[in-house]
């Protein structure tokens, strides 16, 4: 297998809003040039903060979400995660939410050149299929509208809940298609006069438009995109200096790659102890 170069992968952010969205994205900028080496960053900005660098492409969008409004706007910022995807211009681009931070680029660097023209994607640790998710995320005041997405996406019961905090993708026609497939979703459901729909996020598009060509889907560790929430959740151990995870229902550990936590809103060391509490404040750089 070809070694693996930095320059060849782009990382995705979408960011707009309070200081704090910001502050956890530079905060995961730095520790992925620290640890992957010098990448290629796309960010799409919903504000002016910004500006493009030879290593950092902005493209602002300050008139698409208005934050004064008191509505809410998540599901729009979500969207743009797949507009982003078309616009990458190297052979791998990678996708973070801002409140992740990279904490080890072990598994990264095996994982993306051996693709193979597909987007890896890990299954969510709380509702791993489409029925676990209707069952656990959706109200009686949401359900029926919940079908009609459902429906929208021919999506089954049986079908995989992927997160969309982290995905990854070598560039192609088949993976531009599923990026499009997944806007296609949300123009026809989030038409005009439709406000967010509590549990109808980009999660549920992305699932559907995946199950189209299940051909391109590569099922990663829970480890890549680790939520620091217990072992109630999200199991995580101390390893040879090293953090491992799992999803709850996965047997193997694999190294963390990500951690994921609003670090603005709580502390994600709360749950650990010792030396494995020290090894989490670490990987954040706390």
């Amino acid at each position: 297998m070809t070694e693996l170069k930095p320059k060849e992968v782009t990382f995705m952010f979408t960011v707009g809003g309070g200081d704090e969205h910001y502050d956890n994205m530079e905060r995961c900028i730095t520790s992925i040039k620290d640890k992957f080496g010098n990448a290629n960053f796309l960010i799409v900005e919903f504000g002016t903060r910004l500006s493009s660098t030879r290593q950092r492409k902005v493209i602002s969008l300050p008139d698409v979400i208005d934050f004064s409004a008191g509505k809410k706007v998540g599901y729009i910022i979500w969207k743009h995660k797949y507009f982003a995807a078309l616009k990458v211009r190297t052979k791998y681009g990678v996708y973070v939410d801002t409140d992740t931070v990279m904490v080890d680029d072990d598994a990264l660097k095996k994982i993306i050149p051996a693709l193979s023209g597909g987007i890896a994607v890990t299954q969510h640790f709380w509702v791993p299929t489409i029925e676990h998710y209707q069952a656990k995320a959706t109200t009686k005041d949401t359900l029926s509208l919940f079908q009609e997405a459902k429906e929208l996406c021919e999506l089954q019961d049986a079908h995989p809940f992927f997160a969309g905090g982290v995905f990854m993708f070598e560039k192609n026609s088949k993976t531009i298609a599923v990026f499009k497939k997944v806007l296609e979703y949300y123009d026809s459901f989030y038409t005009d006069d439709r406000d967010y729909v509590k549990s109808i996020t980009d999660e549920l598009f992305l699932a559907g438009a995946l199950m189209q060509d299940p051909s391109v889907i590569r099922t990663l560790s829970g480890a890549v995109n680790h939520c620091c929430m217990g072992d109630e959740h999200m199991p995580l151990i101390l390893h040879e200096d090293a953090l491992w995870g799992r999803n709850p229902w996965e047997d193997a550990w694999t190294r963390v790659s990500f951690f994921h936590c609003n670090v603005a809103r709580r502390d994600p060391t709360e749950n650990y102890e010792g030396e494995l509490k020290e090894a989490v404040k670490k990987a954040w750089g706390l």
